[in-house]
């Protein structure tokens, strides 16, 4: 081989190299809305500088399983996601996580779920809720849905028919309940959900909006489930771990929370015993882990090394561009969680950052052979 031959094959060697490199060091972010679109608009321009060794590329995604198929396929890279779309990301698309956030600077887990019933309620227990009353902040929410009904299958309380219908499955197995949004045609197209699930929410002051998924309905979300126990209209409430303290801070309570006593609340545990509000470590169905960033497992030190990077730029808003703010984009939690504190390395596979409780409520929904998903569609 002559001299230029040699020229020309060690040139292209290089041109190879680099391009190779270049794409490596690239990193493309899967984004499901037009704000969030915008805020990694913004990110690539501001990580774009010499000092900041990388470069971020964004796609758009009809919702989260679009993204999982887009990561799969290598049309990109990486998205942050809750904690059901973990699962399906790494059971059904065989991904993995490269950080995940953290609240507080220390651990991944973002709240409890529990257990919330009256004190006076002396035979109550969680290993016999058949035909008591249920309080639940909303259809096919991980606090009143997820949680709750992955528990009461994983004790063998609830038993799913051959359709997989998990709502008539609870219909039959509660006296009467407060589920929010359950009879709205997104969920239930055909109408056959039980009438049950909506019988304890009360609507709105006009006795209207009785079961819609919005705060119309005064027993939807967090505070309403509470507002459902308080009021005598459910045996037990399931909610986060905060709902009581957050709603006696409240500046101005309504009627229900000023008669509301601490000391007329307990907690029920999985094993069938109570305990005291502020047990909840120890008396929770489930440790809900915090969002985290999904990727393939070949990208995990990749995606870690660039965001590790991104968080000690951009992490405390002082570099004109906050990694953890969304205020300026008119959205919330857009990329990642807002308030998120810091993203921690996940070293483990996806199960051991969602936690045994977590993943074992969570396998409870895999219905013949398929995890059973709620998908909302974002729309272009």
């Amino acid at each position: 081989m002559n001299y230029l031959n040699w020229v020309f094959v060690i040139t292209l060697f290089f041109v190879v190299l680099a391009r190779v490199s270049s794409q490596n060091e690239t990193i493309t972010w899967c984004v499901l809305s037009d704000a969030e679109e915008q805020k990694c608009l913004d990110f690539a321009v501001h990580s774009s500088g010499k000092n900041f060794h990388g470069k971020l590329q964004c796609t758009r995604a009809y919702n989260s399983i679009d993204c999982m198929e887009k990561i799969k396929n290598g049309t990109a890279d990486a998205a942050t996601m809750a904690a059901d779309d973990i699962y399906a990301a790494g059971w059904c698309y065989g991904l993995e996580l490269a950080a995940g956030e953290s609240y507080n600077a220390i651990d991944g887990i973002s709240y409890y779920v529990v257990a919330l019933a009256r004190k006076s309620s002396s035979d109550i227990s969680m290993l016999e809720m058949h035909e008591r009353s249920s309080c639940h902040p909303g259809i096919q929410t991980t606090v009143g849905w997820t949680v709750p009904i992955g528990f009461l299958m994983n004790t063998s309380q609830i038993s799913v028919d051959e359709q997989c219908n998990f709502p008539k499955a609870v219909g039959d197995f509660f006296g009467y309940s407060c589920v929010p949004g359950v009879k709205d045609p997104e969920y239930d197209p055909k109408g056959n959900n039980p009438k049950n699930l909506c019988e304890a929410c009360i609507g709105d002051d006009n006795d209207g909006s009785i079961c819609a998924n919005d705060p119309s309905e005064r027993h939807f979300g967090e505070m309403g489930a509470l507002r459902c126990v308080a009021e005598n209209l459910g045996d037990v409430a399931f909610v986060k771990h905060s709902t009581v303290f957050d709603t006696m801070n409240v500046k101005d309570p309504e009627s229900w929370v000023k008669d509301l006593e601490l000391e007329d609340l307990k907690l029920l545990c999985p094993d069938g015993t109570e305990a005291t509000l502020t047990e909840h470590r120890k008396c929770n169905l489930a440790a809900v882990p915090a969002s985290a960033v999904v990727v393939r497992p070949e990208d995990k030190c990749r995606v870690f090394k660039f965001l590790n990077r991104a968080q000690r730029m951009f992490g405390n808003g002082m570099q004109g561009f906050s990694l953890f703010d969304s205020s300026p984009y008119g959205g919330k939690d857009l990329m990642f969680t807002d308030g998120t504190r810091k993203l921690l390395k996940v070293v483990g596979s996806y199960s051991s950052w969602l936690g045994p409780s977590y993943t074992k409520v969570l396998q409870a929904f895999e219905c013949e052979g398929k995890f059973i998903l709620n998908v909302k569609v974002n729309s272009f």
